[in-house]
């Protein structure tokens, strides 16, 4: 994360560093020398211009030093835009044409042919001390907390979460398909061929088990402390519901309310809107034990918790009894797949789990995370696509982009 002291060039040159290293997880060999390229590229646009570089000049930086064949142009592209957020449609315009400094006669006359000039390594280290590069409005949005943002930022925020695809785990199913090989013989796709072939067999179908994704459960804190952070998981769970994943919603505050349905309006604002009037303890107070109790009763058998990947979004501070909160998450482990907390106040680097909520659901939480910005939820989508999620008894050790106390 990066220090809200640090400098712009600072700033600047992480984000240079972990673009990069985006492209090689994806496939793209960059190495040291073109991090320093990308870097002194921008600086030379951003030296040139009045403003910050744009998204379009940003583009065109990168792709001109960091990607080395035409055939890694989709990947780039695609890397460019989960990480800057910007669209490289406009790339079919072409780059950017550099601005021509003019060159006044008199200096072409004052400058005799024995007058020495500065050398081009003297006037690049002037224009780097004198270049204030402003780094990625993108970026620093996804550090910023919820809690923090003006309408405008929320709004900005909230196309950002709507590219949020996470690769949801998947479990296999008691159902089979045909496949071309598999574990098991299909008996009537080998008869149904046998007549073909007068009741002789030439071949031996074979069937395989389905896999099917698990659902994915928000369980949503409501209470005063979290309207910021409720609303940016519900924007989250309407956009994976509206990406054809199988979500469920709840809502928890003095009790539980199941806000799926009013999620499939197409609108968000609409869907929030209709959250409103059915949410009666909004902005209220916080029964967690109670709420995780009646969800654990009434859906514990349900494919919303039985075997599903739960999502809970709480600061933790309940006025309930601890040991309802336990006993409550120590069930809801027990049914589902994995459980993950994303709490608010985690994102503050003196955060400790004290508080007697937390401190009693803690033992029962397999992953535990910030939840106080877009880059929080970044790092919970990663968490849940890994393949090997950690198990129950190691939530002190999850992976290293988890944040873990």
């Amino acid at each position: 994360m990066i220090a809200p002291s640090a400098s712009p060039a600072e700033v600047t040159g992480r984000a240079c560093v972990e673009f990069v290293a985006l492209l090689r997880d994806r496939g793209l060999q960059s190495g040291p020398e073109q991090t320093v390229a990308f870097y002194a590229a921008l600086h030379l646009m951003g030296a040139d211009s009045a403003g910050p570089p744009g998204i379009r000049q940003m583009y065109w930086a990168g792709r001109a030093v960091l990607v080395s064949h035409r055939h890694h142009y989709p990947v780039y592209d695609r890397a460019f835009a989960d990480f800057f957020g910007g669209s490289p449609t406009d790339a079919q315009e072409g780059p950017p044409t550099p601005k021509a400094v003019p060159t006044s006669i008199h200096e072409r006359e004052d400058a005799a042919p024995g007058t020495p000039t500065p050398r081009a390594a003297d006037t690049d280290d002037e224009q780097a001390d004198d270049a204030r590069l402003v780094p990625s409005e993108v970026q620093l949005l996804k550090e910023k907390s919820f809690g923090a943002m003006t309408p405008e930022e929320r709004r900005r925020v909230a196309a950002l979460i709507r590219r949020l695809r996470p690769d949801l785990p998947r479990r296999r199913t008691r159902r089979q398909q045909p496949a071309t090989v598999g574990r098991y013989l299909h008996v009537r796709g080998l008869l149904r061929g046998s007549l073909r072939t007068d009741g002789e067999p030439m071949r031996l179908p074979r069937r395989r088990q389905r896999f099917r994704e698990r659902p994915l459960t928000l369980v949503i804190d409501v209470s005063g402390s979290m309207a910021p952070y409720a609303k940016a998981l519900l924007r989250f769970g309407h956009a994976l519901m509206h990406a054809g994943h199988r979500v469920e919603v709840f809502t928890c505050g003095v009790h539980l309310t199941r806000v799926t349905d009013a999620l499939r309006k197409v609108s968000v604002d609409a869907a929030l809107r209709h959250i409103g009037g059915v949410v009666d303890d909004w902005d209220g107070g916080t029964l967690l034990g109670t709420s995780m109790r009646e969800l654990v009763e009434r859906y514990g058998g349900h494919s919303s918790v039985r075997g599903a990947l739960i999502v809970v979004c709480s600061d933790g501070l309940d006025r309930d009894d601890p040991a309802t909160l336990g006993e409550a998450m120590r069930n809801l482990s027990r049914r589902a797949h994995r459980v993950v907390w994303l709490n608010p106040l985690k994102g503050d680097p003196r955060y400790r789990p004290l508080a007697r909520g937390m401190a009693a659901a803690l033992p029962h939480i397999d992953i535990f995370l910030p939840g106080h910005n877009l880059a929080s939820l970044e790092n919970m989508c990663r968490a849940i696509t890994t393949r090997h999620m950690p198990r129950r008894k190691a939530v002190s050790h999850a992976p290293a982009h988890a944040a873990t106390d």
